[in-house]
């Protein structure tokens, strides 16, 4: 066996994005939902929530919106939030 060709690590790359994307999209929408209710229950601005959000909750936030293969699952569930009008 020769090993991988290139065009054989992009599909294994793009199968594993399309499959993460898949299994975050439902994910990221419970989070952004549950973010903005928990803005609205304690009645204070997006900002001022972030600036009184504990250390290690901002690191897990950031690495859940930054991580690069999380991406397309955050755009299309901030997508389908905007379009269902509930962000």
């Amino acid at each position: 066996m020769e090993g991988f060709t290139i065009g054989t690590l992009i599909i294994i790359l793009v199968s594993i994005v399309v499959c993460v994307t898949i299994i975050m999209v439902p994910v990221q929408i419970r989070y952004l939902k549950g973010i903005k209710e928990e803005i609205e229950q304690k009645n204070i601005s997006q900002e001022k929530y972030f600036d009184q959000m504990p250390v290690q909750e901002e690191i897990l936030h950031a690495n859940s919106q930054i991580h690069p293969f999380f991406i397309p699952a955050n755009i299309i569930a901030w997508l389908w939030l905007k379009i269902k009008k509930e962000v």
